[in-house]
């Protein structure tokens, strides 16, 4: 029986979407079949649908190398647009469980009634050691850190998932160097998406300008999660304001990250459906 997929991108962090009862045998080495570029549909990663006992909908996510994640930002805005789009009928306020627990989405539809940007309430991030994890005995927040022989100011958090942090102004060379390196360092223990970022002040108002190395897929066009952490570390840092919607520009484009005075942050950004198949 041909199993049905949808292909969409989040700023070109593309993601397949199948159906948890379509293909319930799912393992590592489809998942990176599946996404080769080569020989596969190719994509970032698989987004898994089923439900809650209760009918809320769950997205399970599976990274390109076969890694299964605790949360994806691109991806759950391009779960929550297949989702506003397959059931037009459905309330534009969904709530997605996730590895990350239960997240509130709101979906912005655009003239044709199709799903055009998404609001993720993405939470607070946790900074303790433990959390993040990082080998550490306090909270990382612009701390000295070797990697590949480079001193940087670190910030580490986690944010449905663990995320590495520097604002420092770092040739785009030595930043390609140090993401791998970082991600992988044995001092955080389930890796680490690793976050390059400058602040970039305008006549409106502060953006920042962020590359990210994520675990399980490498250089991304665009992480939402790394964006939601880079804003929430400027934050901390007094690099950034709380209380406004701070533009974040990824290789992909633009997402647009708020952090209220408590330390929740939202993101909002696009998704694009490109494609249906079978398989």
């Amino acid at each position: 029986m041909p199993i049905p997929f949808v292909k969409l991108h989040g700023l070109g962090n593309d993601f397949v979407v199948v159906r948890e009862s379509d293909l319930p045998d799912l393992d590592s080495g489809r998942v990176r079949d599946l996404c080769d570029r080569h020989t596969g549909i190719g994509a970032d990663g698989i987004l898994v649908a089923s439900c809650d006992p209760d009918g809320l909908p769950r997205m399970t996510v599976h990274n390109a190398d076969g890694s299964v994640p605790e949360m994806c930002g691109n991806g759950l805005r391009c779960f929550a647009k297949w989702l506003g789009d397959t059931d037009p009928a459905r309330s534009d306020r969904v709530r997605v469980w996730t590895g990350a627990g239960l997240l509130d989405c709101q979906l912005h539809r655009g003239a044709d009634g199709r799903v055009a940007e998404v609001t993720v309430a993405m939470g607070r991030a946790s900074w303790a050691p433990a959390q993040v994890p990082v080998l550490a005995d306090a909270p990382m927040v612009a701390a000295p850190f070797e990697v590949g022989g480079v001193v940087l100011r670190l910030t580490a958090l986690a944010i449905g998932n663990p995320h590495a942090v520097t604002f420092d102004a770092l040739p785009y060379a030595v930043q390609q160097s140090l993401g791998p390196l970082l991600s992988r360092d044995p001092r955080f223990p389930a890796g680490v998406n690793a976050e390059f970022a400058q602040v970039v002040d305008t006549d409106e108002g502060p953006t920042v300008h962020v590359a990210v190395f994520e675990r399980g897929c490498g250089w991304t066009q665009a992480c939402g999660t790394g964006a939601t952490a880079t804003v929430l570390a400027g934050v901390r840092l007094g690099l950034l304001p709380p209380g406004r919607s701070i533009p974040t520009r990824l290789p992909g484009g633009w997402l647009h990250i708020a952090v209220d005075a408590d330390g929740s942050a939202t993101m909002r950004g696009p998704a694009v459906r490109v494609f249906d198949g079978a398989l």
